[in-house]
């Protein structure tokens, strides 16, 4: 199948860009496809096309509206799922801007601008059937919308408080792509960032309690663990028993081994390319994840509104007896990554030295 291909550029109105969402999902339904790693690229490429072009009408709305253009180079950027690359159709928003420092004097002009300018996009991409993030980790946020610096000083702070939300934070930071704008303004601080990480290895403990937050849920006999109350009974939690634990465990390994690398299966290939672990291990790590991938893509979903939701589960009554081997596995070597990630940590807080090709 063609990959789902437009002029996003050329949208003129809220109105199309809420018919090109309509049209993704037509058109990228998973069942059309063969692969899931072409699925997600798919769709995790018109997303950032749809999302170019929000900003883009955004930018040039503005400008026709008076405000000018934007006072300083900047970028808008993803975190989560859109920052990993790792969309569904139905994702929500996890968005910020960072922008160049303004020159003396100019300050709240940019503010400003910039305010009017996230209140634009937030409200279009809702239109166009985007949820904003439960978490508030938005554009409009002025805490996830402020120059560089202003930036930097907040990551530093996070770092010197290391509380269990803090270090969530640094977490999403990790993930932190640029969607559009000044590519180097992320550059440059996400290499603050790792360098950060890399001089602080304590920080990796911290970040160990969260990343094993979220457990694998699979019974003691292999069993497939499914809600017990309230209308998800019966269902399996794919995005939080299956495919979180699995990226937040591949996200800690690849901050250990200093991989700056935005997408799990990117951090999966830096990896095996590091020789810290046995190619034979991270091939496993792979097909779980590509596991999750693929049945999160059929979670049940639905739309309220105009807004595209899901709550990630999946009915194991539904699956395929394959398919059901397969999760069943993709959980038993969940487990075993977080158990190497546990150790990892452990070692490298305990300053023992690590071998190459392996995690004993």
């Amino acid at each position: 199948m063609e990959r789902f291909d437009v002029s996003i550029y050329n949208a003129v109105s809220t109105e199309q860009l809420r018919g090109l969402r309509d049209r993704m999902h037509f058109e990228l339904r998973p069942s059309l496809f063969d692969d899931v790693t072409q699925w997600n690229q798919s769709v995790n490429a018109a997303h950032d096309r749809l999302i170019a072009g929000t900003i883009a009408l955004a930018e040039q709305t503005l400008r026709l509206e008076g405000f000018g253009v934007p006072p300083v180079p900047y970028a808008f950027v993803a975190v989560g799922s859109a920052g990993r690359m790792e969309q569904t159709l139905w994702s929500d928003q996890d968005n910020g801007i960072v922008y160049a420092e303004p020159p003396d004097g100019k300050a709240e002009e940019a503010a400003d601008y910039f305010r009017l300018f996230s209140d634009r996009v937030h409200g279009w991409l809702q239109s166009a059937g985007y949820p904003p993030c439960p978490g508030n980790v938005l554009c409009t946020n002025p805490a996830w919308r402020k120059p560089k610096s202003a930036w930097n000083d907040m990551i530093q702070g996070w770092l010197d408080d290391p509380q269990w939300e803090n270090v969530r934070y640094l977490l999403m930071i990790a993930d932190m792509r640029c969607l559009y704008g000044d590519e180097e303004l992320v550059r440059q601080l996400r290499s603050a960032y790792m360098l950060s990480v890399a001089e602080n290895p304590a920080m990796l403990d911290h970040m160990l309690q969260n990343t094993l937050y979220h457990k694998i849920t699979i019974g003691v006999l292999g069993n497939i663990i499914t809600e017990r109350y309230g209308e998800d009974a019966g269902a399996f939690d794919v995005k939080y028993g299956a495919y979180i634990p699995l990226v937040n465990g591949i996200r800690l390994l690849a901050l250990a081994d200093g991989i700056s690398e935005c997408s799990t299966l990117n951090r999966l290939k830096a990896l095996q390319e590091g020789g810290s672990y046995a190619e034979a291990e991270i091939d496993r790590w792979r097909e779980a994840f590509e596991t999750a991938l693929e049945l999160r893509s059929l979670a049940q979903h639905e739309k309220e509104g105009v807004l595209y939701t899901s709550r990630g589960m999946v009915d194991p009554e539904s699956l395929t007896k394959q398919n059901k081997r397969r999760l069943k596995q993709c959980l038993r070597t969940g487990i075993e990554l977080q158990q190497t990630v546990r150790r990892t940590v452990e070692k490298i807080a305990d300053g023992t030295p690590r071998k190459r090709g392996g995690s004993g």
